[in-house]
């Protein structure tokens, strides 16, 4: 081809690109909300907009709190600050309650389970999901039972550290993990069963890996993957991040644990006393041929691994850094302990009533340490007017749940950690609407119940016995700066916890 033809070919492309990826005006009906404008191909991928939960402000400020971004050649439009999210998510529940695509999810479990779906699978997992909780003690005793059961073990593995320095996230995991395991597939493993601690391990690999780029990023598999030092540096240990092929191949480990417990779980069935979430759903299989096959189950299993077991430990992770940064909130909380529980008997759920206050703290730690900053992708399911918009059908939305736990529109100091956000003048528990940790909709987490009571239970157990003490000076620690990190490389620290004198 002659230079004069390359030109001018160039030329074309490079104006069809600009054609194709250029941001909507938002201004009147019909069209995407406005946003920062996008390169080709590339979108806004190299203009600082990711992560969102940090670049969100900027963004907001130069365009409202409803905008678009690239993430590539495909729009993304996001949501910004409580009004905005509620009114999508709550009062437009069915218009924004598609699933869009997640690169490395759809990769690893092929369509199935109801994390990734849409339709008919989506509803009946979903439903089959609340439902099975419920069956299970979700709010009830039974459930209640095997949390407490859990938090006096993790009591007794932190009292066997006499006081000396440790890192609380072995014995935090381990925790959170055994009440997974015991609804899911009804066993508790001992802190030395090497099957156990591989089951971690896996699953803290694969979040690793799922909170960088490649994996967020539709063509995210063709980025460099994160190197030895790379993974080291955000706390994941050796090699933890990986490459992306080797996180396939930690996942079908993963998957050959399930599948090992299924089939146990198969064998052993008795339809008139099912034991765990595993014999349900094989019951339900033997009702109905629709979306009750082992693929779905095996989906559904290890999106409650991974979503159960590394969200709940790092809110309590890093809930025990902030009490022991706040000695004065410390002390109040053993004082509304020691009157209102004692020490004869382990917290209850029903206790929450009877402490305002340590429920207040519990409440402002799980909306200020923020640990799901950004909701897992939304799609519109329809045409949607919204806002003076129009949305097209499939549209990828982001409700972004950090603007709405940080909008100075809802809380009165939204960047501090306030107790108060969550006590009224009289000193009683007051909820707010305005926290969404576990989001809103019909997209909702269905394990919020589990997850408060292992919050709620994990830290009055242990507050009940220790007092918690870090090894810096409290005063020197920034807990804002530490929360960014936390969001995207974890948190390593090590603290004490000295026994309470009787």
């Amino acid at each position: 081809m002659e230079p004069g033809a390359m030109l001018i070919t160039g030329c074309l492309l490079l104006l069809l690109f600009l054609l194709l990826f250029r941001a909507p005006s938002g201004q009147g009906p019909g069209r995407l909300p406005p946003g920062p404008a996008p390169l080709p191909v590339l979108g806004n991928l190299t203009q600082n907009v990711l992560p969102l939960y940090r670049s969100y402000r900027w963004v907001r400020k130069g365009y409202g709190p409803i905008f678009t971004v690239w993430l590539g050649p495909r729009p993304t439009v996001v949501l910004c600050g409580y009004e905005v999210v509620r009114e999508a998510l709550v009062e437009h529940s069915e218009e924004f309650s598609g699933r869009a695509p997640i690169p490395l999810l759809k990769q690893l479990t092929q369509g199935y389970g109801f994390v990734n779906t849409n339709g008919e699978r989506w509803r009946q997992l979903r439903r089959f999901t609340l439902t099975t909780l419920r069956n299970l003690g979700m709010g009830k005793r039974p459930l209640e039972q095997r949390v407490q059961e859990e938090a006096q073990h993790l009591a007794q593995a932190v009292a066997d550290k006499q006081g000396h320095a440790f890192d609380p996230v072995p014995d935090l995991t381990r925790a959170v993990a055994n009440v997974i395991c015991s609804v899911v597939m009804g066993t508790r493993f001992s802190s030395d069963n090497e099957e156990f601690q591989e089951l971690q391990r896996l699953i803290m690999s694969y979040m690793c890996y799922f909170r960088s780029l490649p994996a967020q990023v539709p063509g995210g598999p063709m980025l460099p993957a994160p190197n030895h030092q790379t993974s080291r540096s955000l706390g994941c240990g050796p090699l933890s991040l990986g490459t992306h092929w080797q996180i396939f191949r930690e996942y079908e480990r993963l998957r050959a644990f399930i599948q090992a417990q299924m089939e146990s779980h198969r064998r052993s069935l008795d339809p008139s006393a099912p034991r765990d979430l595993i014999d349900y759903f094989f019951l339900q299989q033997a009702k109905e041929q629709t979306e009750f096959e082992d693929q779905n189950l095996l989906a559904l299993v290890s999106s409650l691994f991974v979503a159960g077991i590394e969200t709940t430990s790092n809110t309590v992770q890093f809930a025990l850094l902030v009490i022991g940064k706040f000695p004065d909130v410390q002390a109040r909380v053993h004082g509304e302990l020691d009157r209102e529980v004692g020490r004869a008997r382990p917290p209850a759920l029903e206790d929450r009533l009877r402490l305002p206050y340590t429920n207040a703290v519990l409440h402002e730690l799980q909306r200020y340490v923020d640990v799901v900053p950004t909701s897992l992708p939304h799609t519109t399911t329809r045409p949607t007017p919204f806002r003076g918009y129009l949305i097209p059908q499939g549209t990828t939305i982001i409700p972004l749940l950090a603007s709405v736990h940080f909008d100075p529109a809802s809380w009165e100091t939204p960047e501090d950690f306030n107790p108060g956000h969550f006590l009224d003048e009289n000193g009683a528990f007051r909820k707010r609407d305005t926290a969404m940790p576990f989001s809103a909709g019909k997209r909702m987490c269905p394990g919020e119940g589990l997850a408060k009571a292992e919050i709620f239970l994990f830290i009055t157990t242990l507050l009940q016995s220790f007092t918690l003490e870090l090894l810096t000076d409290p005063g020197a620690i920034d807990l804002a700066s530490l929360r960014r990190a936390f969001r995207g490389q974890g948190l390593s620290y090590k603290l004490r916890a000295v026994p309470r004198p009787a």
